[in-house]
């Protein structure tokens, strides 16, 4: 009942849905049960419609790369053979949201040539929206130490005696369940193992998260932040994400810290 529900809502059927595609798609074949004519110029038809929709993204893209930019900035010699491999994956992408992305990947190429591998354009062009949504969110929580990205799940204190302490972020409250992040490791973009930072009394940890500067520092000896990396590709294809501070999370992370650790945020 609630499927139906939602297709009275949405307007039509999924048989007025599938008669949509197969114009769209240039398969109208499908729509008659006659003889309407040779096959294979309905696939020359079809062909000419796939050709020009590529055509068309692709030119989206150039445009919103050309909104973006300004006429001040150097640019580095872009090379022939990254455009072509990126020409050919970005034209297949109608998503406003995803041209978008593609879009920022090439000004920052023009920027600094070599900013995304062939790799990373290979994985973009794989994603679905939904995907780049979870990432996105991963990214706006992770701690950002230098140039690599620490998704935090929790810490843990060595007691002097033997045993642990841990205490764990709940993730899932902010969108990233499990099944999120093993999504995300099943992509590539997160790393599977769970590794484990140095004494953060020691050696502190200065970080950026959701945009914001900070430090974290250890109250007493053995304790420690348990985290997942972002693979390299994961790296790259964060700088495409717009970080926005997130109170609810920061104060969840404060929280998290309370009695084991002093979170100093930069001020400003």
């Amino acid at each position: 009942m609630e499927k139906k529900g939602a297709v009275e809502r949405m307007g039509y059927s999924p048989q007025d849905r599938l008669r949509q595609l197969c114009k769209e798609q240039g398969l109208e074949g499908a729509l008659h049960a006659g003889d309407i004519g040779e096959p294979l110029d309905r696939a020359r038809r079809r062909a000419a419609v796939m050709v020009a929709r590529r055509q068309r993204n692709l030119e989206t893209i150039i445009h919103k790369a050309l909104v973006q930019s300004d006429d001040g900035t150097a640019v580095d010699e872009i090379d022939n053979d990254w455009f072509y491999h990126f020409s050919r994956l970005a034209e297949n992408t109608s998503s406003s949201r995803m041209q978008g992305l593609w879009a920022t990947i090439l000004l920052r190429e023009l920027q600094q040539a070599g900013s995304f591998s062939r790799r990373s354009l290979e994985t973009l062009e794989k994603l679905s929206v939904k995907e780049t949504q979870t990432f996105a969110k991963a990214v706006n929580m992770a701690l950002k130490v230098g140039q690599e990205y620490r998704l935090v799940i929790g810490f843990y204190r060595r007691h002097t005696l033997g045993g642990s302490q841990t205490r764990l972020l709940p993730l899932g409250q902010f969108g990233l369940h499990y099944s999120a992040l093993a999504s995300l490791m099943d992509i590539g973009l997160l790393q599977t193992s769970e590794l484990v930072s140095a004494d953060l009394r020691q050696s502190p940890v200065a970080f950026s998260m959701g945009g914001r500067q900070g430090t974290l520092t250890g109250h007493r000896r053995r304790v420690h932040l348990t985290y997942y990396r972002f693979s390299t590709i994961g790296d790259e294809l964060a700088r495409l994400m717009v970080a926005e501070p997130d109170s609810k999370f920061e104060n969840e992370f404060t929280r998290l810290a309370e009695g084991e650790l002093t979170l100093s945020w930069q001020s400003g």
